[in-house]
């Protein structure tokens, strides 16, 4: 959650309409503007999702790596 802003950030600069923005901090101001604060956690859903599914996927390959071992 902590570096979801940083992502939505990036993922905006890699996109489409990256030529709209000139840096980062650029980017951070127009989305304060056009959605506010919370506009940088748009997309959370999808992304919790992955990383719980990742982390659930890592943990059960490394016990059974484990139990082999």
């Amino acid at each position: 959650m902590a570096n979801n802003p940083v992502d939505v950030i990036k993922t905006k600069m890699q996109g489409v309409d990256a030529a709209k923005y000139a840096n980062f901090m650029d980017c951070g101001k127009q989305i304060i503007a056009e959605a506010g604060v919370m506009g940088f956690y748009s997309g959370v859903g999808p992304r919790l999702a992955r990383v719980v599914a990742d982390v659930a996927l890592t943990f059960s390959i490394f016990g059974a790596l484990k139990r082999q071992i």
